[in-house]
């Protein structure tokens, strides 16, 4: 199931970058697999945190795709943790915050701290080469609102609090934004 969704992704992605240093955005989903492998052995979990971006940024992948590939628990997870691009930067976001805060299942915490950790350490390797630069490269470019948003995630997932990837999440935070 992983290796599959690892293909999938791949070629799903395929041409796209991330934003900060120009490096292939498949290696962000594969980081988030990486974390959440460290969290879980639940391969579905893993594959849907390989996966957990097609929805919202590849044209060409749809649920009904993704469900005849994956399997509806694997959709449900990806759905949960995707975003409507209609809505204002900080619309989505507070519309993450909220939908964390309501969220029961913990597989789909994890893969929210996974996705988010992976950010924050992206965030910190191109912070010591670019500086405040760095907060340019961003649809939001005002650092006092994407730390808004980051300490907001870090409260919503409290319950992860024991896990060295909240531990690490808390650390990049402070390094990041205080």
């Amino acid at each position: 199931m992983v290796e599959k969704a690892i293909q999938f992704a791949a070629e799903a992605h395929k041409g796209q970058k991330r934003k900060g240093i120009s490096i292939p955005y498949i290696l962000h989903p594969m980081e988030v697999a990486v974390i959440l492998a460290e969290m879980t052995s639940d391969e579905e979990v893993i594959a849907a945190a390989m996966l957990h971006d097609t929805l919202e940024d590849c044209k060409e992948v749809t649920k009904e795709i993704l469900r005849d590939e994956f399997g509806e628990r694997i959709v449900s997870l990806i759905e949960a943790e995707s975003e409507d691009k209609s809505k204002t930067w900080m619309e989505r976001k507070q519309a993450t915050i909220s939908h964390l805060q309501r969220e029961t299942r913990t597989e789909v915490k994890m893969i929210a701290l996974a996705d988010k950790l992976s950010n924050l350490r992206s965030m910190a390797r191109d912070y010591e080469r670019l500086g405040e630069d760095i907060f340019q490269c961003f649809n939001q470019k005002d650092p006092n609102k994407i730390a808004w948003y980051y300490k907001g995630i870090r409260d919503v997932l409290e319950e992860l609090k024991d896990t060295k990837q909240y531990q690490e999440y808390c650390k990049l935070i402070g390094k990041l934004f205080e």
